[in-house]
């Protein structure tokens, strides 16, 4: 080997030596991105942490308030209202009466039946003594048996038509309607008033086939009001059975409404919450594309450089989107994240962690 080879593969050998030290950094080097010089060119950028939180994804749905119960009381027996005691739109109790009939002949008829049920026991009682002493059948017996049941029968009866002649309300709430008066007449299975329980309050809606599956008894429910006011409740029923015409099913949620400022038949939204993940809630303007239309955020990684992550976007809370896919806690770009890309170097200047809506607003 003749002595210019020599030489030029000694220079082309430190050629390679020089290269390759200034691309390892060794201990007490400057990295590209401490050195003065080199981090001048670098795009600097906003970073924030944010960390993983429970997330509960939520059913939308919208509905009406109803009464818990709604039934109708009717006359059992015909007579003459005799007194209302409770007026319309009135609060009553278990038990309070509604409207009371003229009790006519009905206390004679159930002394009438008393009596008769008095004279058959003495009936049977002889017809057993005289059994005894052999003077009396078997037939004699039954006999006597069913005459005291028969006059038995006859006093429940008149008890109960008695007992009919006062009209009460099966449970706690209000008086919505009475159609009847003092003096009107009333034949069987008319009209005397209509009661509803308030409280607890019910909100019916309706699910679609997608939603109703991800929904269950006992789940909790937010419900916004037309009138403004905001509830929670609980599910407390959801139908087994498609309406025809929709394909939706029915869900009912109980509210609590002690002190009864909640009505019937008022507009509502409702959000039932469904299975808890871990998710991550950033602002909505920090979304980016992939190269092929894939949803993601430009992210920070521990040497400052940027990786792009794919994510799912799960809810939104209109104080930002709830998104799946990140590590528990990094480093997300909230200002320059348009003038970088995947694998450049930046220079990361953190922030504090500011609430959602607020970063929303500086972008």
């Amino acid at each position: 080997m003749n002595a210019n080879v020599k030489i030029a593969l000694v220079i082309l050998v430190l050629i390679i030596i020089w290269f390759v030290s200034g691309l390892v950094t060794g201990n007490g080097e400057i990295t590209p991105a401490d050195d003065p010089a080199v981090a001048s060119e670098l795009t600097k950028v906003r970073v924030r942490w944010v960390e993983a939180e429970d997330y509960s994804r939520q059913i939308s749905a919208r509905g009406r308030t109803a009464p818990n119960r709604h039934v109708t009381l009717r006359a059992e027996v015909s007579g003459r209202v005799v007194a209302v005691p409770a007026d319309k739109g009135q609060a009553v109790d278990e038990g309070d009466t509604i409207c009371e009939l003229a009790k006519e002949d009905r206390e004679q008829r159930v002394q009438e039946a008393q009596a008769s049920v008095a004279q058959a026991e003495i009936d049977y009682r002889g017809a057993l003594k005289l059994k005894e002493k052999g003077y009396q059948s078997d037939s004699a017996i039954a006999q006597a048996n069913a005459r005291l049941e028969s006059t038995k029968a006859t006093l429940r009866l008149a008890e109960i038509n008695l007992a009919n002649t006062r009209i009460a309300a099966p449970f706690a709430g209000f008086v919505d309607d009475r159609p009847v008066e003092v003096g009107d007449y009333m034949d069987r299975n008319h009209i005397c008033a209509e009661i509803v329980e308030m409280n607890p309050l019910k909100v019916v809606a309706r699910l679609s086939e997608r939603e109703v599956v991800r929904a269950e008894v006992g789940g909790k429910a937010s419900v916004r009001l037309a009138t403004g006011q905001l509830v929670s409740g609980e599910v407390t029923y959801l139908s087994h059975l498609a309406e025809p015409q929709t394909r939706t099913y029915e869900m009912e949620i109980t509210l609590p409404n002690p002190s009864f400022q909640l009505r019937a038949g008022v507009a509502s939204q409702v959000m039932v919450a469904t299975q808890v993940f871990q998710a991550h809630r950033v602002p909505a303007s920090l979304l980016a594309l992939g190269d092929g239309g894939e949803l993601g955020l430009k992210v920070i990684d521990r040497d400052d450089r940027v990786d792009f992550v794919l994510i799912d976007l799960i809810g939104d809370d209109g104080e930002g989107v709830w998104v799946a896919g990140l590590p528990e806690r990094t480093r997300v770009i909230t200002v320059g994240q348009e003038y970088v890309s995947a694998g450049e170097q930046v220079v990361a200047e953190e922030e504090e962690a500011l609430p959602v809506a607020e970063v929303q607003s500086a972008q």
